[in-house]
């Protein structure tokens, strides 16, 4: 146990910058469902400020029907990025999630969840988790839009 608490100790000298991210997102639907909805937008950026470090939006409105669905009939999607600039620390660091409509008035899902974390120079390092969105009892139209915020204080 020493060991394990030395190690954590030292990680909060000698952190490495975080430098990139993944945010991994798992849609469980049933039968013919909005292949669409929802559409998820995920902003990662300081607090207070427009410095925005990564960015990213499952599709564009209005939906453009020659291009593939976002999420298509995979369970899992994962979204690997670099962020804009490195930073040291998730203090000070604002996920914002913004969910809203698909292509149909319709649009459900059994279970829906996405979770951002961040890295230092490989994937493989471990991470940190800066946001989670996580509807174990489902989504519909009529939960949309919502937009959810998660701060890591000073």
């Amino acid at each position: 146990m020493d060991e394990i608490d030395a190690q954590g100790r030292q990680l909060l000298i000698d952190r490495p910058l975080l430098t990139r991210g993944r945010l991994s997102v798992y849609r469980e639907c049933e039968g013919n469902t909005d292949h669409w909805f929802p559409r998820l937008n995920v902003t990662l950026k300081r607090s207070g400020t427009d410095d925005v470090l990564w960015q990213w939006t499952t599709h564009t409105l209005p939906i453009d029907h020659d291009e593939p669905p976002p999420y298509g009939d995979e369970v899992l999607l994962e979204k690997y990025f670099e962020l804009r600039a490195p930073i040291r620390s998730p203090r000070g660091l604002e996920a914002v999630f913004a969910l809203g409509p698909g292509d149909s008035p319709r649009g459900a899902v059994k279970q829906f969840s996405a979770a951002l974390y961040l890295y230092p120079n490989s994937f493989d390092d471990r991470g940190v988790q800066v946001g989670v969105l996580d509807f174990t009892q489902g989504l519909t139209t009529g939960g949309v839009p919502l937009f959810f915020r998660v701060n890591f204080p000073w």
